[in-house]
């Protein structure tokens, strides 16, 4: 198709920051939704404390690391996650961005359970700074079984099995047998939300490997960072996403004009652009990581019997 005009590239949006009112809002949220499944103010504001110290520990690392749009939510029922984006990705950044969560809270809370009061701190049905501590090692504990989406699951996935291939998705697939497993043996059927998350975005990473794939054939190159890319590149990898994308489909290929949805397509590109996972974990490093984190769920046996006494 020979075109007599083209504009130029759509620019990139500004990178978004931490909204303070996205946050907000998500909590309330949870807040409203923990409150119907957890009656107790004191003790759900704790928890709610709990998820805040773990995922701030997830963002400062990842706004170290240079991750753009990154932000905090609260998800009803199921607790909190930091979103966040980067082009090219590191085992051992990675490494250090998941452990950023569970082990500051890890430590302190090991600290406090075995230091800490028992005597409540507010009223004589308050929970106490000891009970604080084996929450607080116990949830962070379960984030580093090595079940995905949990944090374990993630450093599994991303640093042993490269988070491509089938054995990746093989884990994938027995991490959402495992969930729906306990979802129902427990009745605890809102955990069917993450299985039914993760298989969306499965199905989603399908379609996104066909677009890759047609990007390889036209032999497009998309080893760039969006501000480098060519003008001419850019329309190319729209024609890619209009051909493949169902979101895009309607849209005309004409090069003349934007489009109304010129921005959601500029986004799409933007994460077409050639990522990497850079493997700079030697083999020593991997076992190490290996022994802390054993070592850290061993840490957690006296915790999960005191559910028994």
């Amino acid at each position: 198709m020979d075109h007599f005009l083209m504009l130029p590239k759509f620019p990139a949006s500004t990178p978004k920051k931490n909204n303070p009112s996205s946050i907000i809002a998500s909590l309330l949220l949870y807040l409203f939704a923990g409150y119907w499944m957890i009656p107790d103010p004191i003790f759900l504001l704790t928890l709610v404390g709990i998820l805040f110290l773990h995922e701030v520990g997830h963002w400062l690392a990842m706004r170290y690391y240079g991750y753009q749009d990154t932000a905090i939510f609260f998800i009803p029922f199921l607790g909190a996650m930091v979103a966040g984006s980067k082009r090219n990705l590191s085992e051992s950044q990675s490494a250090v961005i998941i452990l950023a969560g569970p082990l500051p809270g890890f430590i302190l809370g090991w600290v406090l359970f075995q230091w800490g009061s028992t005597m409540p701190f507010l009223t004589s049905h308050s929970i106490s700074i000891a009970q604080i501590g084996w929450l607080m090692v116990l949830l962070n504990g379960l984030n580093l079984l090595p079940v995905y989406p949990l944090d374990g699951g993630q450093l599994f996935n991303r640093v042993y099995l490269g988070e491509e291939g089938k054995f990746s998705n093989a884990f994938i697939f027995l991490s959402c047998l495992f969930m729906t497993g306990l979802a129902i043996y427990f009745s605890y059927y809102f955990l069917l939300i993450i299985p039914i998350w993760v298989g969306w975005r499965q199905r989603r990473n399908k379609m996104y490997d066909e677009i890759e794939a047609k990007i390889e054939e036209k032999g497009i190159d998309n080893d760039f960072d969006y501000a480098e890319l060519p003008d001419n590149f850019y329309w190319e990898l729209r024609d890619v996403l209009i051909d493949v994308h169902p979101s895009f489909r309607s849209v005309s290929k004409n090069r003349d004009q934007y489009h109304e949805k010129e921005a959601a397509i500029q986004y799409t590109i933007e994460h077409f652009l050639k990522r990497s996972l850079i493997q700079d974990l030697p083999v020593t490093k991997k076992i190490g990581l290996v022994v802390l984190w054993a070592f850290l769920l061993f840490a957690c046996i006296p915790v999960i019997l005191q559910l028994y006494n």
